[in-house]
């Protein structure tokens, strides 16, 4: 699935993060919603679906960055603005 994090090239990062941030919060959820619908999904089931293609990257992305030493800047930053991003999205979505 896509998570907000950067590519390797950190160039023009700001914007690409910013912009994948917004895709998984925002494109994702409504992607689950017409497959939930598409598959009749009961409406708890569905709710549960979007609710949770609608949350933010975890820390598991910036553990890992951590771990093996790989683009810790901006998979931290990467988490923090996903974080605050959903602070808007999710309540469209609830």
């Amino acid at each position: 699935m896509l998570a907000c994090e950067t590519s390797r090239t950190v160039h023009g990062s700001a914007l690409s993060t910013r912009s994948r941030c917004a895709l998984k919060l925002a494109a994702i959820p409504a992607a689950a919603f017409v497959l939930a619908r598409l598959l009749d999904l009961p409406p708890i089931a569905a709710g549960v679906v979007v609710l949770f293609a609608a949350m933010p990257t975890g820390a598991n992305a910036y553990i890992f960055a951590v771990q093996y030493q790989r683009l810790v800047n901006p998979v931290s930053g990467a988490v923090a603005l996903g974080t605050l991003m959903a602070a808007v999205t999710l309540p469209v979505v609830v």
